[in-house]
């Protein structure tokens, strides 16, 4: 995805375990066109309302 984003001028996020919870809510906050990521960080960025469900 991030290479096509790169093509596209889209921002992408990919949200997984194992990486920083803060960045990805800082990057989640500022804006992204797609958010991709395993169940459990994407559950738990829902959860914070880090990232919206609205337009899914």
């Amino acid at each position: 995805m991030r290479a096509l984003a790169d093509h596209l001028d889209v921002k992408v996020q990919a949200c997984v375990g194992g990486t920083c919870v803060r960045e990805d809510q800082c990057i989640l906050s500022a804006g992204v066109h797609v958010a991709v990521g395993t169940h459990g960080r994407v559950f738990d960025m829902l959860t914070r309302q880090s990232l919206r469900a609205d337009y899914i």
